[in-house]
């Protein structure tokens, strides 16, 4: 989806939207220091980060700025084997505040952090420039050069720089003021569209509540009472409660970080990285396409590469294969199909993920690339099918209903559904229909049975090949009047569904080149035809059925003595039957049709004399044993001319 269509989607749902801010930097710089010193709220909450004075985990805070202005704050942690921990905080923030110590300047952990905000594009950022009484100006300049020179070809560069000492609390003011600013110049990063979701980060017991997890919700809002599935177990549970700044709500809009009392799920079901979303609304995959940009620092690789994929807050092993290419190389964007070694992970399109190596590479550490997810549920093809390259190159550059038109035209003779259509767009129903509407008048998709669509061109094939199978017919059965719709419709593919199928039909009616009537379809112009021996044994029928009135020979009488097969005597009789010759009747007789005419007359004169007519007197209008008496009377009633009543008959009226 287009960028400039991803911010069209946002809309205008909140005037003030919720923001998070999270941190960024290399171990002991002075993250967790900085954030109490602004929030007055120490973020390592775990033992072991207290005793070893790193941060192991996210903690997290609220920002009270100037004018009632708050901030969910997420802190990360700064050490090299936590960068999967640092992934799953940045997945959520709008902005960063990059903390590097003045003293020390850029180290490892700061580009290895600055790359993932890049790849994740994040764009609106301050930098603190931490123990700034440590360093004298000569040094605290040579940082503020080296951070520009790091952030210069990134998404955060041009990122203000400000002085700061959390021990003496010199230029916090100036950071407030700072990121004052920023907030009030940023456009939310994360989904303000699609369904509503909640990566969990946090996951815990909480006395007299149960189960509580924690997460930034993207997409809209959570409401008490909700019932949420939780991916990618599909396990079921409903909203208790919910906080968010520490406040109990009764709703949470997106971009919120919150905290979600779940009801129904234990603990103990609940890991990092699952997902809390509506029923029917996203769905988990183990194979999706993707576009990476693979670092300058990375190296070179062909073919299939075993990564550690980060996506939100989850983290798999996975494999990385090239599309349209044999390689992965250093600074260039490439398209990529990831294939998860377990179990799947809740996606959506527009998901950013960071890939990372199981070695050190030079200058960003285990971090190989990142990018963003382009599609769910892609087709099966080969790699280097260019059909495939072509189709992801529209799904990165092209909007939501160039997306659409990509995913129907692929499922060919099948159609896409729509409830389908919106979970592989991420879009909501409502969203969805909007996309739709732009799509009616295009005129290479068509729309079958009310919710499933084709391309134009695979109904046009269709189309071509329901002609062709009449044509087949009519040479093949000259006598017949047209092919049942099932058996035409049974002659298209096995994966054609049904709403295809008679879109086709309806589309070659309406442009008259076909005809249908109840269960039966011919082509245009197509008039039923006697052979010699057809001919002839017309001939015998219309001299017996007339001799015989209303005591005809049964089928199997009639084909014995015609020497013709009991379908072919069928075909015959129902060519006499659309001329309006003989008459069928229940019981598979075939009646003179002036001897059945002659007989609708007398019934009518008595019923212009007697209200009712009883079978006795019935059979006796008749005149003919009970073999044919019984069916003409239903034939009668089956024309409405009578209409049984107990034992009697009467004359319908109307």
């Amino acid at each position: 989806m287009a960028p400039a269509e991803r911010a069209e989607q946002k809309g205008d749902r909140e005037q003030n939207p919720s923001l998070v801010l999270g941190t960024a930097g290399h171990i002991d710089h002075g993250k967790t220091s900085l954030i109490q010193q602004l929030t007055g709220t120490n973020t390592d909450r775990l033992p072991e980060e207290k005793a070893r004075g790193i941060t192991i985990d996210l903690g997290f805070a609220v920002l009270e700025l100037d004018g009632g202005t708050r901030v969910a704050v997420v802190d990360v942690p700064g050490h090299e084997k936590f960068v999967r921990t640092m992934v799953s905080g940045a997945a959520g923030m709008d902005m960063v505040l990059l903390v590097v110590a003045a003293d020390e300047g850029v180290m490892p952990q700061t580009r290895e952090h600055v790359a993932i905000c890049d790849l994740l594009a994040i764009e609106n950022a301050v930098v603190a420039l931490t123990k700034s009484d440590l360093a004298d100006e000569d040094v605290l300049e040579l940082a503020q050069e080296e951070v520009a020179e790091l952030l210069a070809p990134t998404t955060l560069h041009g990122a203000q720089m400000v002085p700061v000492s959390s021990q003496t609390g010199a230029g916090i003011d100036d950071l407030r003021a700072a990121l004052l600013s920023l907030v009030q110049n940023t456009t939310p990063r994360t989904p303000r569209y699609g369904p509503s979701r909640l990566s969990i980060d946090r996951a815990f017991a909480m006395k007299g509540f149960g189960t509580v997890v924690t997460g930034t919700l993207l997409g809209g809002d959570f409401k008490g009472g909700d019932n949420l599935e939780i991916h990618p177990k599909e396990t079921k549970a409903r909203v208790r409660g919910l906080q968010s700044h520490g406040e109990a709500r009764d709703r949470v809009g997106p971009g919120s970080r919150c905290a979600v009392n779940l009801q129904g799920v234990e603990v103990s079901e609940l890991s990092r990285g699952d997902v809390l979303a509506k029923a029917g609304s996203i769905v988990s995959t183990t194979a999706f396409d993707v576009e990476i940009r693979w670092l300058d620092s990375s190296p070179e690789y062909e073919g299939t590469v075993a990564i550690e994929l980060l996506t939100g807050t989850a983290e798999r092993r996975a494999r990385l294969a090239p599309i349209g290419a044999d390689r992965f190389v250093p600074g260039e964007h490439a398209f990529a199909r990831v294939h998860i070694d377990g179990e799947p992970v809740p996606l959506m399109i527009g998901d950013r993920f960071i890939a990372r190596g199981f070695a050190r590479n030079a200058g960003t550490g285990g971090t190989l690339g990142g990018g963003v997810v382009l599609d769910v549920a892609p087709p099966h093809r080969r790699r280097s099918d260019p059909a495939l390259v072509r189709e992801l190159g529209v799904l990165h550059q092209g909007g939501i209903p160039e997306g659409i038109r990509e995913r129907v035209l692929r499922t060919g003779m099948t159609g896409a559904v729509e409830p389908d259509l919106a979970i592989e767009m991420g879009l909501s129903h409502k969203e969805l229909q909007q996309a739709i509407s732009k799509l009616e008048d295009d005129a290479t998709l068509v729309r079958a049975g009310g919710q499933r669509w084709f391309g134009a061109a695979v109904v046009a094939r269709m189309e071509a090949r329901l002609l062709e199978v009449l044509d087949a017919y009519h040479i093949a059965e000259p006598l017949r009047p047209g092919m049942s719709r099932g058996t035409l419709r049974g002659q298209l593919p096995e994966n054609v569904r049904p709403e295809g199928a008679e879109l086709a039909i309806q589309r070659l009616e309406e442009r008259d080149e076909l005809c249908v009537a109840g269960e039966f379809a011919w082509r245009r112009n197509f008039e039923p035809t006697l052979d010699a021996d057809s001919e002839v044994a017309i001939t015998k029928i219309r001299e017996q059925s007339k001799g015989a009135a209303l005591e005809p020979l049964s089928v199997k009488d009639w084909s014995e003595q015609l020497g013709v097969s009991q379908e072919k005597f069928r075909d015959l009789m129902a060519y006499l039957e659309r001329n309006e010759e003989v008459v069928r009747a229940p019981g598979d007789l075939f009646f003179d049709r002036p001897s059945v005419d002659a007989l609708k007359q007398r019934v009518l004169d008595h019923f212009s004399e007697h209200e009712e007519m009883d079978t006795k007197t019935y059979k006796e209008i008749i005149g003919t044993t009970r073999r044919t008496a019984m069916p003409l009377m239903e034939l009668l009633d089956d024309l409405h001319i009578t209409r049984r009543v107990g034992e009697v008959r009467v004359l319908r009226s109307g």
